[in-house]
Order: structure tokens, then sequence, then C-alpha cells
């Protein structure tokens, strides 16, 4: 294994070495390891009597080498910090509720709380699905009830005096507005493309719902942009979120992204390296149960938050087709791309599928 560390010691040592700084029993022996498993960014272990999980960044992510960013580093943790504080304030214990961190070039960690083992989406009933789905959404409906700790929008970065705050100075209508102008040029890239679809019938589409979106009555909410299945502990107990991307923005977009990626993007994507290990089109009725219950959990009812979520969803499917348009005029593609995307001739499948969803595109909730 190769740790982020300047150390040159081995795992058990590592190990021993962070339990050390959190005042928690060291390991006796290698055969004491508990590999939860890793992600992309970490190795993950869990340290079983205290019920804490320790993660340890990796030297390597998506085949790149990982440069120590001590800066970097602080902000991602703080913000994982700062959400886990905040969501538990939403729902109780949705989160982590003891999260630690330690960020030096010998050694870098996290600990948290740990949450419990998680239900794999295929192991799941379809209603089960449906109900973890509406658990997310009722806690994201409840994020828009708090007020973000923070100031500005976008993501999370370390102010001049230590204080978290979005990276942008901006009030939240005019992004929206500027947002909107973006989608417009996105859809006029995928129009004016060599690609044949029916372009009348989703101009159509796209006026209606451009001038139906929500945009006054938004507001600032510190919520969650990743929500994926390896994100999303599914407990006996009820749904728990890990290792979030924290920024403060538009509510009704971030429910919309959740939806957007379990209904359409995750099971699309399991022809590329990053997505692919998760076989999400094997659970694609699962996922999307997962979204049908989050949309009700979410709305509450509400007949305009439905109509709120659904005009978000077909701007992140124009934007995620345009994402691919553009790489496949892109000259060739860099090894991160191709990790997340996968080869040009997936990219292509895939766009031609979003472009086919764009015209099917509902407008019952407009």
């Amino acid at each position: 294994m190769k740790f982020l560390t300047t150390e040159k010691i081995s795992e058990l040592e590592l190990i021993n070495y962070a339990l050390k700084k959190e005042g928690v029993r060291e390991l006796s022996h290698k055969t004491e390891i508990n590999k939860l498993g890793e992600g992309a960014w970490h190795y993950a272990y869990l340290i079983e009597k205290e019920q804490l999980v320790l993660r340890i960044p990796k030297r390597t992510a998506y085949d790149q080498a990982v440069v120590f960013n001590r800066e970097e580093l602080m902000v991602e943790y703080a913000s994982t910090k700062a959400f886990y504080q905040h969501a538990n304030k939403a729902k109780e214990g949705v989160c982590p509720t003891y999260f630690n961190y330690f960020v030096q070039a010998e050694l870098t960690y996290t600990m948290e709380s740990f949450l419990g083992e998680s239900i794999a989406i295929g192991n799941q009933t379809i209603e089960q699905s449906k109900y973890y789905g509406r658990e997310l959404g009722e806690v994201f409906l409840a994020l828009e009830s708090l007020d973000p700790p923070f100031e500005g929008i976008g993501y999370l970065q370390m102010g001049g005096n230590g204080e978290l705050k979005g990276q942008i100075d901006m009030d939240l209508k005019e992004f929206i507005l500027q947002e909107t102008k973006d989608y417009v040029n996105e859809l006029n890239s995928l129009i004016s493309s060599d690609f044949e679809f029916d372009k009348e019938k989703v101009l159509e589409t796209a006026r209606k719902i451009f001038l139906s979106r929500s945009i006054e009555s938004e507001k600032r909410v510190l919520t969650n942009q990743d929500t994926s299945p390896e994100n999303i502990i599914f407990a006996k107990t009820g749904v728990k979120i890990i290792d979030p991307y924290p920024l403060i923005y538009s509510g009704s977009s971030l429910a919309a992204n959740h939806v957007f990626n379990y209904s359409t993007f995750f099971p699309t994507a399991n022809d590329t390296i990053r997505y692919g290990r998760g076989n999400y089109h094997l659970y694609k009725h699962h996922l999307q149960a997962n979204a049908e219950g989050f949309i009700e959990g979410y709305t509450d009812g509400s007949l305009q938050k439905r109509r709120n979520i659904n005009a978000e969803c077909f701007f992140k499917l124009v934007s995620m087709a345009d994402i691919h348009y553009q790489l496949l005029n892109e000259k060739s593609l860099n090894r991160e791309q191709t990790i997340r995307f996968g080869t040009k001739e997936q990219i292509e499948k895939r766009l031609k599928l979003y472009l086919y969803e764009l015209e099917c595109f509902s407008l019952s909730m407009i």
C-alpha cells in the first residue's frame, strides 16, 4: 500500500501513529488491522472496539500521483466536519457525530464515528431502496430550513481569518441567472451539433422549462453534491451520509443532482472505470426507486417543489449531454477523463442516449 506520507513505515505503524494521536488504544499486531475498503482517495479502517473509522489518504488516485497540499486537505476535512455538524441539526445521527482530522506531511488522517454496515443496492428490495431515498430526500428538505453557517455560495474555501466560506461572493439569484445563461449556451451547443435528434421538440421543451425555473424562491443552503451509493450508508437503522462534497447553493439544484444521478447517470456510466465497479446498470430499478423515494421525501406533497426538481433535472441532462459532446470534440482524452467517462466510443453511445432522453423529457410537472 502506498500512503500519502513522508515516513517509510509499515501500515501497522502508520495506523498506530494515528491512533496514538487520537488517544485510542494501539494495535498490537498486523492481524488486528480491519480494513473496511478503499475509495479513490483514502484507505479506510475500522477501529472495532471504539467503533471508529480511520481514513488515511492514498499516494495515488485515478492512476495519478497525489501531491501533498496541506491547505487543500485542511479545507476538505474542515468542510466535511462542518457539514456533518450541520446535517446532524437537520436530522440527528444522519452523519457521524464524531469527526477529527490531522494534516501533516508525515501523517494525515481523519477519524469519525462508525455508522454501521451498509446494505448493498443489489441486496435491497425495491421498497427498501425507495424508503432510503425518501429518508434522504427528507434530510435535503430539512437542510433548507437551516441557515448556512458561512457566507458566500459555491464550494467551500478558507478565508483570510481561517474561516470557511463559499468561493463565490455573489447574490444567489444573480448566480442562478448566470448559470441559466450557461445552460442556454450548452443547449445551443447541442442544437448546433451534427447529431440527429428532434431539435425543435427539445427547444420547445427548453423554452417552457427555462421560463419556469425557480429563482426568486430559492435560498442559500449548505448541502451536499456527492450522494453516490458508496458515500451513503444504507443501514438497518436508516440512511446515513458520509464523505460529502459540501457546497452552498440552491436546494432545488442539489436535490435534482441526486435524482439525475440515480435515475440517469449512474445506470449509464457502468462502462467507466470510475463507476463500473458499482455495476449500477444491474440495479437500475433500485436506483430509480431511490430517486422516486427521494422526490417524495424532498417535495413533501408540494407540487411546486416537484416542478422545481423536474426543471433542474432537465438542466442536469442538458449539461451532462454537453460535457459528453465537448469530450468528443477533444483531440484526445487524458487519463482522468477516460477514467470518469470512458473511451470516445462509449462517450458517443452515452451522448446519443442523453439526446434521446432530452427528446422524451416529460413536461407533466411544468
